[in-house]
């Protein structure tokens, strides 16, 4: 499980709906984003394109804060960055407020570490994600998984094999889902490839030529023309 020690701190302007426009903010190489969140107003800023593509792993890796121009500091979680569908650049970015306070639910990637020593097999992850709760504070960047004390084929991993902080952090999950597994060990199966060198060997061995047509039909032709004398 990685954590970080220090939350991150993410410095946004304020923007001026009238003047701050999405051609203008472009120019500037800014885009607008939004803090939503605990019944209170919604915030519109902008921030700095280029500053999101940077670092947006440290957004994605749970709380951090979003500095206004007043030095307001706004712990937040990361909701969401909409991206060109063609380009992939980020074109908005919604951070929703958290109380310190108060446990959240959250997804959070589950990771594989280690390596699988299984010969001829596939590591299947059944899940990309986890659902918890925890203190914001408390949210991990991922949870993760060991495959290698995996030692054959069939084994599987599940919850009691994660690495976690479960005195502060809460898996929301069904019973049956608790039970279920999250790593299975699969047989490599082969590819099935037809078999056509045989037919492509019979081919060139015996091409079939414009003569050797006729000939067949002549011979097909013969049996005819006697018939008829």
């Amino acid at each position: 499980m990685t954590k970080n020690t220090a939350a991150y701190k993410f410095h946004v302007s304020s923007r001026d709906i009238k003047t701050d426009s999405i051609g203008n903010m472009a120019k500037n190489g800014d885009i607008p984003a939004n803090i939503f969140g605990l019944s209170k107003p919604s915030i519109s800023v902008k921030c700095a394109k280029q500053l999101v593509q940077k670092q947006q792993e440290d957004l994605e890796s749970g709380l951090l804060y979003v500095v206004l121009d007043t030095k307001e500091e706004i712990p937040v979680l990361l909701e969401e960055i909409q991206k060109h569908p063609v380009t992939k650049e980020p074109q908005h970015v919604t951070f929703k407020r958290v109380n310190l306070s108060e446990k959240i639910e959250a997804d959070v990637p589950l990771e594989i570490i280690g390596t699988c020593e299984v010969k001829n097999a596939n590591v299947l992850l059944v899940r990309d994600e986890l659902p918890i709760e925890a203190l914001p504070s408390n949210i991990p960047e991922n949870i993760t998984i060991d495959i290698s004390v995996l030692t054959e084929i069939g084994q599987t991993l599940g919850v009691a094999d994660l690495q976690f902080d479960r005195a502060s952090i809460a898996l929301k999950l069904s019973e049956e889902e608790l039970g279920a597994p999250l790593v299975i060990v699969q047989e490599q199966k082969e590819e099935v490839v037809e078999e056509t060198v045989a037919q492509d060997e019979d081919v060139e061995n015996h091409p079939e030529t414009p003569d050797s047509k006729t000939e067949d039909a002549t011979s097909q032709e013969a049996p005819t023309s006697q018939a008829k004398e």
